[in-house]
């Protein structure tokens, strides 16, 4: 239960509505303190009305070891506007999605590139990707002033360990690494 902050209901009347950044915030403060084991995340929750039985839902995110990012659904609830407000957090038992974080496939875009042309690349820029089979990001490498086009594709998608397996291509070359 987490107490909400001096302000929303300790001090006369309450506010109508908490943001939802703020919600996110208290909520995650709360599901760190039950859970001390659980990875270090972030919930995005939009604005919840403050009345006893609101409810929002809200998407956490959580970066695992290795660079696996994981998003897992929640209810937000108030359950009391007494004595600074109540909220309780109940968290969804599978992950609405998970994927790789962009600085891990950048990282290692980095080094299969150094491995394959024996060179450093200047820069190397992805967007984070999600694990579904199929599902495709574009990925740029700049080295000898030159720049690649490079795409990244899931080949496999394991949900038990959220672990995701893939593949590149150079679109200048047309080959595969």
């Amino acid at each position: 239960m987490a107490l909400l902050p001096s302000g929303c209901g300790s001090e006369g009347p309450g506010p109508d509505q908490l943001d939802g950044h703020d919600v996110g915030t208290m909520a995650e403060r709360e599901l760190e303190a039950q859970n001390p084991r659980l990875a270090p995340g972030t919930l995005a929750c939009p604005d919840l009305d403050y009345r006893p039985g609101a409810s929002v839902r809200c998407l956490r995110t959580a970066e695992l070891p290795e660079g696996r990012i994981v998003k897992v659904a929640g209810t937000v609830e108030v359950t009391s506007i007494s004595e600074g407000g109540r909220l309780r957090v109940a968290m969804d038992d599978d992950a609405e999605e998970f994927g790789v974080a962009a600085a891990t496939l950048e990282a290692d875009l980095r080094r299969r590139y150094a491995e394959r042309f024996h060179a450093e690349p200047s820069k190397v820029t992805c967007p984070y990707l999600r694990a579904e089979v199929g599902q495709r990001v574009r990925c740029r490498i700049d080295a000898g002033g030159a720049r690649h086009d490079v795409e990244v594709v899931v080949t496999a998608a394991d949900g038990e360990s959220y672990r995701t397996d893939y593949r590149t291509a150079y679109a200048a070359s047309g080959s595969s690494s």
